[in-house]
C-alpha cells in the first residue's frame, strides 16, 4: 500500500521546493510533482521535511541529588510532536561504575521511549576498568564518549585522565566530547559569589563567564590534537569557545562545536526577569549569553565553522 504526501514544500540540506512524497513500505520511493497513491495526505501551506535528531539530550537524568524533568517517555513524546524522531542521550556512570552497568541502567530506562534513539557513553572517572569496558561500548555500537570539564567534585576529569581518555578514543576509532568549562574557576567563582550573599539566578551566569568556557574549549582541543583524536564541543555558547573551534578547523583540526538552540535564541536578559521562577527556570551550564555572543553562533552556522544544532 503506497501513500503521498501532496501539495506541500519539500525541504532537504540544500534545496527547497514544491512538491509531492511517494512513501510504500515505510520508505521514501519518489520525490516529485502530481505522484499517485492509495492513500493521500494534504500538506498544503506545510513543510515536508527529514525527521530531526536530537544529538544532546537528558532524559530521566540524575545530577547533583535531582533529576531532569522529562523520562524518556514525555521526552520522546515531546519530540515527536516537534518533528523530532530520534534522540541520543547520555548514559552516565557514576564515579567507581563501569560503562557497561550504567549502560544497562540507560537501557531500562529507554524502554518506554516513543521514537528512535541512541547513546553517548560519559567517561566520570578513570581506571583500568574504564579502559577496557570502552572497548565493548564501542562494540555494541556506542562510539562517543562524553567529558566533563566543569563539575568539580561530580562528574569532572582532570586534564591525565583526559588525555588518557583521548588516547583510548583514538585507539578505538571513536569520538570524544566535551562538556567545556573550566571547573576548578567555576567553583572559586560560586564559593566568591555565595560569600557575597550573591545567590539569585543571574550568580549562576557569573559564576559561568565566556572565558571559563574559552579557555576549556582551547585546552580540550589541544589536549585531543596531542592525543591524536578528533573533538565534539557540546553546547558551545560563547564566541570565545566559537573562535577556538574557529581556529582549530582552520588549521585542520577535527573539531566540531555544538550550539543549543537556546542558546541561539534566548540571551542573559532571562535572569533578571523580576519573576524569580521564571529567571531560576533558565539556569543552566554553560548560562545564557550576551546579543554579541548570540550572533557569533549564527555567523558560525552560516559559515559551517559550528556544525551541529
Amino acid at each position: 500500500m503506497s501513500k503521498v504526501i501532496k501539495g506541500g514544500t519539500v525541504v532537504t540540506a540544500d534545496l527547497t521546493y514544491k512538491a509531492d512524497v511517494k512513501i510504500e513500505g515505510g520508505k521514501i520511493v519518489e520525490i516529485g510533482p502530481d505522484l499517485k497513491g492509495d492513500e493521500v495526505l494534504d500538506a498544503t501551506g506545510c513543510y515536508i521535511m527529514p525527521g530531526g535528531i536530537d544529538p544532546h539530550t537528558h532524559l530521566e537524568m540524575p545530577f547533583m541529588g535531582t533529576y531532569s524533568s522529562d523520562d524518556f517517555e514525555s521526552g520522546t513524546r515531546a519530540g515527536l510532536a516537534g518533528g523530532t524522531t530520534m534522540v541520543v542521550d547520555f548514559a552516565l556512570p557514576n564515579p567507581g561504575e563501569g560503562l557497561l552497568d550504567a549502560l544497562k541502567r540507560w537501557d531500562n530506562k529507554s524502554t518506554r521511549a516513543n521514537c528512535d534513539y541512541s547513546f553517548h557513553m560519559a567517561v566520570t572517572w578513570w581506571g583500568e576498568q574504564v579502559f577496557d569496558d570502552m572497548k565493548e561500548v564501542v562494540g555494541r555500537g556506542i562510539n562517543t564518549f562524553k567529558h566533563f570539564l566543569a563539575y568539580k567534585g561530580a562528574l569532572m576529569v582532570n586534564d591525565d585522565e583526559l588525555y588518557a581518555s583521548f588516547k583510548r578514543c583514538a585507539e578505538l576509532g571513536a569520538t570524544p566530547l566535551v562538556h567545556a568549562e573550566n571547573g576548578d574557576v567555576v567553583a572559586e567563582l560560586t564559593a566568591q559569589l555565595l560569600a557575597e550573599g550573591n545567590t539569585g539566578p543571574e550568580a549562576h551566569a557569573y559564576s559561568r563567564p565566556p572565558q571559563v568556557e574559552g579557555e576549556a574549549t582551547n585546552r580540550a582541543i589541544m589536549i585531543a590534537d596531542m592525543a591524536g583524536a578528533p573533538l565534539y564541543v557540546v553546547h558551545t555558547s560563547c564566541e570565545e569557545s566559537h573562535e577556538a573551534i574557529r581556529r582549530a578547523r582552520m588549521q585542520g583540526k577535527r573539531v566540531w562545536g555544538e550550539p543549543l538552540i537556546q542558546h541561539l535564541t534566548l540571551d542573559e536578559s532571562e535572569y533578571f526577569n523580576k519573576d524569580w521562577d521564571h529567571a531560576a527556570r533558565r539556569v543552566m551550564s554553560p548560562p545564557f549569553r550576551n546579543k554579541q555572543h548570540q550572533d557569533s553562533l549564527w555567523a558560525g552556522l552560516q559559515s559551517g565553522s559550528l556544525s551541529v544544532v
